[in-house]
């Protein structure tokens, strides 16, 4: 079997990561590499265990995705999972995988059991905080049946839909990029690209669906003046379109060219995507170390 290569890609998470701090860009995407493998050296499968690690806000969001994944995909089947039924099927696993990660259990597997940056690094975390976490989950869920969302699946014909939550590529300027629509279908001679967010607006939530529309447009052969792309704010009841006109895709594209160049200047072998940790340097927010799940290695926690 060929061995894996590290190759250079470009996704919204991977943007953000390092616009908040290249060492941690580096942890995640280079010093870890390979750490999956069992004869890995000891710091390689630590920082593997590491960047696998959530905090509690992006693992509910983890579950709702998941479970919003299920109930659409058991409504294109023909079934239907009621609101009070997917709300204790996520209550279940988040139960089960807070228990696991507070166990360790993570630094086993960490594919199969996910682990919570607030438990490796033993933040203060109280009750009421955790109880919120699950109550932002539960009214997420509440609400995407009390939008009609189910519904209005149920009214669309299976070979209308196209894959929900599914991660792809496609290439843009000769880079692959990941993208992973939460649910997409053609309905009205249109195309709609629809994204569930459980956190608060923020401006890089329009440029990922921007994103997504260049992928429909190359994966499915969209025309993108054909394309609405939604984003639904879950916790919030807000949907927005997001504006996919020639300027905004243009705009999206300088985002992304910018990106791509940056992150590549501060490879020492673009072409090979070789990176060495002394190029990446620490963030002098110290602020956002707190939560990071590398803090430890970089001395400061």
């Amino acid at each position: 079997m060929a061995q894996l290569q590290n190759t250079f890609s470009w996704s919204k998470s991977r943007h953000g990561k390092f616009m908040e701090c290249r060492r941690l860009y580096w942890f995640h995407y280079y010093g870890s590499w390979g750490g999956w493998i069992a004869e890995a050296p000891p710091e390689v499968r630590e920082r593997y265990i590491l960047k696998n690690l959530s905090t509690r806000q992006q693992w509910a969001g983890k579950v709702v995705h998941d479970v919003l994944q299920q109930a659409l995909m058991c409504i294109h089947a023909g079934g239907e999972i009621p609101c009070g039924r997917l709300i204790d099927m996520a209550h279940t696993t988040m139960r089960e995988q807070f228990r696991a990660s507070r166990a360790g259990a993570y630094r086993t597997n960490p594919k199969r059991y996910p682990g919570l940056v607030e438990h490796e690094l033993c933040l203060p975390v109280s009750n009421d905080e955790w109880k919120r976490n699950w109550e932002n989950a539960r009214s997420c869920i509440a609400r995407f049946y009390e939008a009609g969302w189910p519904e209005r699946a149920r009214r669309i014909p299976a070979d209308s839909w196209l894959p929900v939550d599914a991660l792809d590529t496609f290439l843009l300027d000769g880079v692959t990029v990941y993208a992973a629509p939460d649910f997409a279908l053609r309905e009205n001679g249109r195309l709609i690209i629809v994204d569930w967010k459980t956190g608060t607006p923020r401006e890089e939530d329009q440029k990922q669906v921007q994103c997504y529309v260049l992928f429909a447009a190359d994966k499915w052969n969209a025309p993108t003046g054909s394309i609405t792309a939604r984003l639904v704010y879950l916790g919030s009841g807000d949907e927005i379109d997001v504006a996919v006109d020639d300027a905004a895709l243009e705009d999206f594209k300088v985002h992304f060219r910018k990106s791509v160049a940056d992150m590549k200047a501060c490879l020492r072998d673009p072409d090979a995507n070789t990176a060495c940790i002394e190029d990446f340097p620490m963030t002098e927010n110290t602020a956002s170390c707190c939560g990071c799940p590398f803090r430890r290695l970089c001395g400061r926690g």
